[in-house]
C-alpha cells in the first residue's frame, strides 16, 4: 500500500496565522543539526477569548521506522545502538530498536529501503506502508513513518552495521516474534517506534 500522507515540504515555520492560532514571535535558540525555537502566539481557546502562548519546538525532519519479518521462521531483524540521550539518564545507553533513519528527498520509502540495507545488510523490495503518527507532539515537528517488509536472510549485501562517518555502530539481531513481545514486557525494548510496530506485527503479521 503507498502512502496516503504525502511527506510535508513546507517549512513549519514559516505558518504565522489560522482561525485559532496568530504567531507573535519565532526566536531561533539552536541551529545545527535541528532547529530549536521560541514560539510566542495567541490561542482563541473554545470559548472564544484569545491567551497567549509561549513554546520551544524542535524542527528535525520526518523519520521513518520497519519491521522486517519472516513468517516462516516466525523471526523479526532488531539492531542495538547507542542513544547518548539515553545514556544520560544512567543506563547503558544501548537500544534494542527497528531499523530507521531521517526521510531524504521527501521519499520515505527509499530512504527504509536505504537504510534497511546500511543497518542491516538485509535487501528488500516495496515496503507496506501502514500509517504516520507524531512522535512527541507537544515539542517536536518530526512524523514518523511506519513500514513492514518481509526478509529473505539470503538476501543480503553485508552484515550491516551502519555509517562510521555518521557514528553508527550497529549490532544486527535476527530473534523470535515472541522472544521479542516478551523484551517489550520485561523493560528489555523500550523504544517507543520499536513497539508500536511489534504490536502491529502481534495483531496482523503472527497472529495466526
Amino acid at each position: 500500500m503507498k502512502s496516503n500522507y504525502p511527506v510535508p515540504t513546507s517549512n513549519p515555520r514559516s505558518r504565522t496565522r489560522s482561525e485559532r492560532v496568530k504567531v507573535r514571535s519565532r526566536t531561533v535558540l539552536s541551529e545545527q543539526w535541528a532547529t530549536l525555537e521560541r514560539v510566542s502566539f495567541d490561542y482563541r481557546r473554545a470559548d472564544g477569548r484569545w491567551q497567549m502562548q509561549q513554546r520551544e519546538i524542535y524542527h528535525r525532519g520526518h523519520g521513518a521506522a520497519i519491521l522486517l519479518y519472516n513468517l516462516e521462521k516466525r523471526s523479526i531483524v532488531l539492531i542495538r545502538q547507542f542513544r547518548f540521550p539515553v545514556w544520560t539518564l544512567g543506563e547503558a545507553g544501548f537500544l534494542l530498536e527497528v531499523p530507521a533513519g531521517i526521510i531524504e528527498q521527501g521519499n520515505p520509502e527509499a530512504t527504509i529501503q536505504r537504510e534497511t540495507q546500511q543497518e542491516t545488510g538485509f535487501l528488500i523490495g516495496t515496503p507496506q506502508f501502514l500509517f504516520r503518527a507524531y512522535a512527541t507532539p507537544g515539542s517536536v515537528t518530526e512524523q514518523l513513518y511506519y513500514y513492514t517488509a518481509e526478509y529473505d536472510t539470503n538476501r543480503r549485501s553485508g552484515t550491516g552495521g551502519g555509517l562510521e562517518d555518521e557514528g553508527e555502530d550497529i549490532e544486527v539481531l535476527e530473534v523470535s516474534m515472541e522472544e521479542a513481545i516478551d523484551w517489550v514486557g520485561c523493560g528489555r525494548i523500550v523504544d517507543a517506534k520499536t513497539i508500536i510496530l511489534l504490536q502491529h506485527a502481534q495483531l496482523h503479521i503472527f497472529s495466526a
